[in-house]
């Protein structure tokens, strides 16, 4: 069941996320774990139209988050959001995120947004096989553009016009 993040996901949420800073995962350009109370400020951040929903397993336990982010503070960028979607390590590959996906595009169109912009690591090709499903385009590649464990990776930025 997907429902709208509380602030009593928010442990849940720093671990999921933090899951993708695992070598070999290629999820996040992040180098340093997040926490419980870094997700609270988070949270409260995530208003309206950029929401933070999670994704509860049968037995109440939450296996993914997915969010509607600001891109920019900038007023021309108004109606245009960066979204996140992360999947507990012991639930991927089983269709969730395509689920949290789909979620997120008609929540955005509900909400009024004008588009999407995905950004993973280029060797992230579950994500980028995801943005494809839902005809996201890709717009950029930004070469080394992140440093990870001394390697330098490139980042995908995908579009996706929901109008």
């Amino acid at each position: 069941m997907i429902r709208r993040a509380k602030c009593s996901d928010a442990e849940d949420i720093a671990a999921i996320y933090n899951q993708a800073m695992a070598p070999g995962v290629f999820a996040i350009s992040r180098v340093s774990p997040d926490s419980r109370s870094e997700r609270l400020a988070w949270l409260e951040e995530h208003q309206d139209p950029y929401a933070a929903f999670v994704y509860e397993h049968d037995s109440r336990k939450t296996i993914a988050w997915c969010s509607l982010n600001t891109f920019s503070m900038r007023p021309e960028y108004a109606g245009l959001s960066e979204i996140s979607c992360y999947v507990d390590e012991k639930h991927r590959g089983m269709g969730i995120g395509r689920l949290m996906l789909a979620h997120l595009i008609e929540t955005a169109k509900t909400l009024g947004l004008r588009a999407l912009l995905g950004r993973t690591l280029e060797r992230n090709v579950g994500a980028i096989k995801n943005f494809n499903l839902f005809e996201f385009r890709r717009v950029a590649t930004l070469r080394e553009l992140s440093r990870i464990r001394g390697e330098w990776h490139n980042d995908v930025w995908l579009w996706k016009d929901l109008r």
